[in-house]
């Protein structure tokens, strides 16, 4: 018996932890990945700074998959920042990402409006 409560506690704590990542929670909050990221240091939601508006990106990206492909490094950007060594320092930590958290990120910026 107390092996398996031991076993049963283990396995909650896990599930607990897991989701308790580095600013990312298990669901895939794209907000809370974009902020974890600190993609906003550059781009704004609608108005662009040192990178491209969310909403100049969304309107960029023909959907969701092609910019989960950016995110992953199988395309190149569609986007021409005139910076392009900026984002190029980004990529490992876009690409570190979980396929979930990649696709939660693109909702998140498809979302702004």
């Amino acid at each position: 018996m107390l092996k398996f409560v031991s076993a049963t506690v283990l396995s909650a704590l896990f599930l607990i932890l897991a989701g308790s990542g580095p600013g990312i929670s298990a669901a895939a909050d794209g907000k809370a990945v974009f902020d974890s990221l600190r993609c906003g240091s550059c781009h704004k939601p609608d108005q662009k700074a040192a990178g491209a508006a969310l909403v100049d990106i969304a309107k960029a990206y023909p959907d969701r998959e092609q910019l989960v492909k950016f995110f992953a490094g199988e395309t190149k950007p569609v986007m021409e920042t005139g910076k392009p060594g900026m984002m190029r320092g980004q990529m490992p930590g876009l690409q570190a990402l979980s396929d979930e958290d990649k696709k939660a990120l693109a909702d998140y910026i498809f979302s702004v409006k």
